[in-house]
């Protein structure tokens, strides 16, 4: 492949749509987006965005899929974005539900209290990092016997079965294979009241938390499923306790207005806490590392959530160095694909006598044009 010029030039030029049409919600990539994944360059929306649908809808069985809901890379921005001064006077009411009522219709099709993970990517200050909101239907934490546990039963637990566990906790899979309990079991943990990072700069950690993960899991007696925010940033710096407490504001609207009642969503219910994540070692990859937080949490599913969570070998830092090209190389093979796809028709003789050969060159005519 030619490498592209270190700064953009232009002419722009749409390289392919995904997922391509008839499918919903195709996101056009350009030479220019693919530009931002030359080292050194920043990762746009659009590349935000692209791949994190291409992991929901190639890397997950149909049924995780629908356990997640990942929000575009505006919707954050969005959420907190002054309102025109065209709009309805909404001055009177109050400020949470003002946010609301900026992406009210963004969850028209979907109840995000049936889901497990809702992604929130969000991006302030040139600098991408993720919120992660886990099991938001719950009141409170759920506890579980956890079946890989290798020591004696608490006599505190209150234990289900195997079978019942694997079916309540989610393992996110790649569509080619089924899931065992080796790869399913998720656990979930307490916090500290704050979004305050409890894993310290010094290294202070839990010693098993620096264990190998099923290891860890294996140590830990019970399961546990509880509602949180994840924040995870690859640059640490100040706890984004705002950002939690807008989330938190937020899904406190939406349930009213979705369910009808009010419910608080408050650090006693929702708490908030910043894993150890891996972190990039320059300027310009935080893009680049959401996304592989992402794709981590799909095909590595945390193996403890007993707050704080520790991450910071999740994945090999060696992956990052290869990222940018990969999903380079995606991009372009699905160029590729498409443009087979147009002059596939183009190329099909038709029976001999039949008339109908006008009108396959007509039907690709017009996919070309999509």
């Amino acid at each position: 492949m030619t490498d592209l010029q270190p700064t953009f030039s232009g002419p722009i030029v749409k390289l392919m749509v995904y997922p391509p049409p008839p499918a919903k919600g195709g996101i056009s990539v350009t030479n220019e987006d693919l530009h931002c994944l030359n080292d050194g360059e920043f990762l746009n929306d659009v590349i935000i965005d692209f791949y994190l649908k291409y992991l929901v809808l190639e890397k997950l069985k149909k049924e995780d899929a629908q356990r997640i809901h990942v929000f575009s890379s505006f919707f954050y921005k969005r959420l907190n974005q002054r309102d025109r001064r065209n709009v309805p006077d909404t001055t009177n009411l109050p400020i949470q539900k003002r946010k609301h009522n900026r992406v009210k219709t963004w969850t028209r099709h979907v109840d995000l209290f049936q889901k497990d993970f809702i992604f929130v990517p969000i991006n302030e200050s040139a600098h991408w990092y993720l919120a992660v909101i886990c099991f938001p239907g719950l009141e409170g934490p759920v506890y579980e016997q956890n079946p890989l546990y290798q020591g004696p039963i608490p006599a505190t637990a209150d234990p289900t079965s195997e079978e019942q566990l694997a079916k309540e906790n989610l393992a996110f899979t790649d569509g080619g294979h089924e899931a065992s309990v080796d790869d399913d079991a998720f656990t979930f943990s307490d916090d500290q009241s704050s979004c305050q990072d409890e894993c310290s700069e010094d290294g202070t950690l839990a010693e098993d938390a620096l264990s190998s993960d099923m290891a860890a899991l294996a140590s830990k007696p019970n399961l546990c499923r509880q509602p949180c925010i994840l924040i995870m940033d690859s640059l640490r710096g100040p706890a984004r306790s705002t950002v939690v407490k807008t989330l938190r504001e937020y899904l406190e609207v939406e349930w009213e207005v979705r369910k009808g009642t009010q419910r608080s969503f408050g650090k006693d219910v929702m708490r908030g806490s910043s894993p150890r994540v891996p972190q990039q070692d320059n300027f310009s990859d935080c893009g680049v590392y959401i996304l592989q937080y992402v794709e981590s949490f799909f095909e590595n599913p945390i193996p403890s959530f007993h707050l704080p969570v520790n991450l910071s070998e999740w994945f090999p830092q060696q992956r990052m160095k290869t990222k940018r090209e990969e999903i380079k190389e995606l991009i372009l093979k699905i160029q590729t694909q498409q443009e087979l796809d147009r002059e596939e028709p183009e190329q099909v003789e038709a029976p001999p006598g039949s008339p109908e050969e006008p009108e396959i060159e007509e039907t690709s005519g017009l996919r070309a044009s999509c």
